[in-house]
């Protein structure tokens, strides 16, 4: 566990990078980041989680180990439910660039995806999320193998256990309790999928699964869900494909937690900022509360409205954004001083 105070960018340490943030208030009034954790030279993230934690966005905490991913007793077992992320049979105009390019050099990138998944891997955790219920803190993850599952810990920070498979492939999980305390459950990436979960929230009736609540062809979606609500309004945010690949972050917003959503246009754009930005650990969400109202953004890549800083493996910036009572939320620069603007705010439950 390493304390430390800081209240200028970057947030963290140089030497700890917690990339697919995802930021909660919880019941204690702290705010608890779950991410990735990338102590890797060769992806941006590694086999274990740790938590960050701050009461006022100045005095910071690096918990203690989480969760690791040899703790998954499914991964590499050839025994356990297998489901797909990707829907091969029904490529999105991305994927179909993907495959012409690949093809142009010789390559058959489907045949070679589903070879690289029968290979045993790393037990690598990628974009976590976590929420409360009941005093039980319910931790969401995702693995190489496609793969989703859930841990349960007493505490915020861990440490998380009894993991359990989900029925379902794919990643980046988001969590969203709505006002009349049903949650539900989101994920996927090019394909966007959601669900009711039980009251247990470590389960659901796989017939229940609504697809393509967001699409990459009408609402420019590619990862990263996250679902939060203002007033009766769902806004539902995400990796935005608009500029033609994921440099973006864009939202859709409804009247339901599980769709029909209207496209409302792009956030933060970070269009041109990268010659190298990919889709690579992009993710998003929004975060209500009634404490303090700033933008988190993460530049591989996250955002959430909420306290300020940026996570990232190379840097950190932030920004105070401006309460205004009316919408949509305008586009920011991603990496300029800039704002953007919410409805109201609301605490994370």
């Amino acid at each position: 566990m390493k304390h430390f105070q800081n209240k200028r960018n970057p947030v963290l340490p140089l030497e700890y990078h917690v990339p697919d943030s995802e930021a909660h208030v919880m019941p204690d009034g702290t705010l608890y980041i779950y991410g990735s954790f990338d102590d890797r030279e060769d992806v941006f993230c590694s086999e274990k989680y740790h938590v960050v934690s701050t009461p006022d966005m100045e005095h910071w905490t690096i918990h203690d180990i989480s969760f690791t991913g040899q703790q998954v007793p499914w991964y590499n077992d050839p025994d356990a439910p297998k489901y797909p992320g990707i829907d091969w049979s029904r490529p999105t105009p991305f994927i179909r660039k993907m495959l012409e390019a690949a093809r142009e050099n010789g390559d058959d990138m489907k045949e070679k995806f589903e070879q690289e998944g029968e290979k045993d891997k790393p037990a690598l955790l990628f974009a976590p999320d976590c929420l409360e219920r009941d005093g039980k803190y319910y931790l969401y993850f995702c693995m190489p193998d496609d793969s989703e599952g859930v841990a349960v810990s007493d505490r915020p920070e861990g440490p998380f256990a009894d993991p359990v498979q989900l029925p379902c492939g794919g990643i980046d999980p988001a969590v969203f309790i709505d006002d009349d305390g049903q949650a539900y459950y989101y994920w996927g990436q090019l394909f966007s999928h959601g669900v009711r979960l039980n009251p247990d929230m470590v389960s659901f009736n796989p017939e229940g699964i609504r697809d393509d609540l967001v699409t990459e062809e009408t609402h420019f979606f590619h990862e990263g869900s996250s679902m939060r609500k203002i007033g009766d309004t769902y806004y539902y945010v995400y990796a935005d494909m608009e500029r033609g690949k994921p440099t973006s972050l864009g939202y859709s917003t409804g009247k339901s937690p599980l769709a029909p959503f209207t496209y409302r246009g792009i956030i933060i754009d970070n269009d041109g900022c990268d010659p190298s930005m990919t889709a690579k650990d992009q993710s998003a969400e929004l975060l209500f509360t009634a404490i303090q109202r700033n933008l988190v953004y993460q530049r591989h890549w996250k955002i959430v409205l909420k306290m300020y800083t940026i996570w990232g493996r190379t840097g950190s910036r932030s920004w105070r954004i401006r309460i205004l009572k009316t919408i949509p939320i305008p586009p920011t620069n991603g990496w300029t001083n800039g704002s953007a603007c919410v409805i109201s705010m609301r605490s994370s439950r």
